[in-house]
């Protein structure tokens, strides 16, 4: 590729952490960010625990961009006020990303410039809210929900924040989709349309009847003992392990040319090599082992690695039986004895699952944990799986230096999608 693409700004809210320091620092810590929802009602429902982020203060958040967007600032700070929960921590994190990128000091030419959202569904909760008013008394319903409540909005109101003019739009591929907007991003970049690309994962605002949905098919925590003792509920490759978490949460990755960075002086975290996507041609909710190693092959020959230049995998591992045995037996398949060799962590143990934005917040964490040579540990593990043989990094941080970093993303509707970033040096 003649235009490489690196990640210059990172930016995120979710239950570890509002800025980046916070964030790496709990998970370094083995801090779980899971207990009982009580911004919206699990009254009826089994399961009653996640990452609820619900009463974030987000007009307090947006005061910490006051000198940055100038005259700017009250426009966008009633934009804030005025907007849905996840288009509000949308623009949040990726104002962070935009800041932490430096691009606030700089020139950037609007029309070059994108905002690439990933998530769909995105105002779930916000439209069920709606459709219980409309039932009671249909006067008082959003007055701005049909501009509101589709999700482009959420897109629009960060391209709105920010100012940039260039393609803006939303990629829904349920868990997955924060790389597949990863991989968009990264078209945009190699092939010139864009200079700049927000990734912005956005918050999936779910509703009540979202997680009773998932606990009929069985996909979430619902046993007792963890509804009391929820931060033990998240437990990814763990012999106990009996369902996934809903976790708010927004992040958001700033994409640039490598040379146009360099130019600027702009710090680097990592250089994206490829990102690749599949599917499995099915759309229920099964995770496929086969398919699976297929993606991760093939990123890697995109990327022009061999398997034992990875070091270090960030897992999908939402915690469900079934599901992390296949990412485990997927990882043995494209990496064979190397796989050994491998670093791996589950983020969600801590973070429970921020869903469509989880490809986008769980690689913010990795590359923290790039940055400062240490992996965060799985957290709950207490009975081990004896089909679980890879190095999990289990109950304690460990001391690694990541050098290509792979990040599994693998969502309902068997949509695959699996990313490689390498550790920047500047030669």
């Amino acid at each position: 590729m003649s235009r490489r693409v690196v990640i210059t700004g990172m930016g995120t809210i979710n239950p570890l952490g509002d800025n980046l320091e916070d964030y790496y620092n709990n998970l370094i810590a083995g801090k779980s960010g899971i207990k009982k929802f009580e911004s919206i009602d699990l009254s009826s429902v089994e399961c009653k625990i996640g990452g609820d982020l619900g009463d974030y203060d987000a007009l307090k958040a947006v005061e910490k961009f006051k000198e940055d967007l100038g005259d700017d600032f009250k426009r966008v700070k009633k934009l804030i006020r005025t907007t849905t929960f996840s288009a509000k921590l949308t623009a949040l994190a990726s104002m962070a990303a935009y800041k932490d990128a430096g691009l606030f000091d700089v020139d950037v030419d609007p029309y070059k410039a994108n905002v690439i959202c990933a998530g769909h569904n995105l105002n779930s909760n916000f439209i069920y809210e709606n459709v219980l008013q409309f039932k009671d008394e249909p006067e008082w319903t959003a007055p701005l929900a049909g501009v509101d409540a589709p999700d482009p909005n959420v897109a629009g109101v960060t391209s709105e924040v920010l100012n940039l003019k260039g393609p803006m739009f939303t990629i829904g591929g349920a868990c997955a989709s924060g790389n597949l907007a990863l991989r968009s991003g990264c078209q945009d970049i190699i092939s010139g349309e864009s200079d700049v690309c927000v990734i912005a994962g956005a918050p999936f605002d779910v509703s009540p009847t979202d997680i009773h949905a998932s606990v009929v098919i069985n996909a979430v925590v619902v046993k007792p003992h963890y509804q009391e003792n929820p931060e033990f509920a998240s437990r990814p490759f763990d012999g106990e392990r009996c369902g996934f978490l809903y976790s708010h949460g927004a992040g958001t990755l700033i994409l640039e040319e490598l040379e146009s960075a360099k130019a600027r002086g702009a710090h680097i975290y990592g250089e994206v090599l490829a990102v690749k996507a599949g599917a499995n041609a099915c759309h229920l909710p099964l995770p496929g082992a086969e398919e699976q190693v297929r993606v991760m092959t093939e990123v890697m020959k995109m990327a022009n690695i061999k398997p034992e230049d990875v070091d270090y995998v960030n897992c999908h591992a939402t915690g469900t039986p079934k599901g992390d045995l296949q990412e485990i037996l997927a990882i043995k398949g494209a990496f064979g004895d190397h796989a050994k060799k491998l670093k791996l962590n589950a983020p969600k143990s801590m973070l429970g699952h921020t869903c469509w934005a989880s490809p986008l917040v769980e690689t913010i964490g990795g590359l923290m944990q790039m940055k400062y040579g240490k992996l965060h540990p799985t957290i709950n593990i207490d009975t081990p799986d004896p089909n679980i043989d890879l190095d999990i990094c289990p109950n304690n941080p460990v001391d690694h230096q990541i050098n290509i970093m792979m990040k599994n993303s693998f969502g309902f509707g068997g949509v695959n999608c699996v990313s490689i970033i390498k550790r920047y040096e500047d030669k």
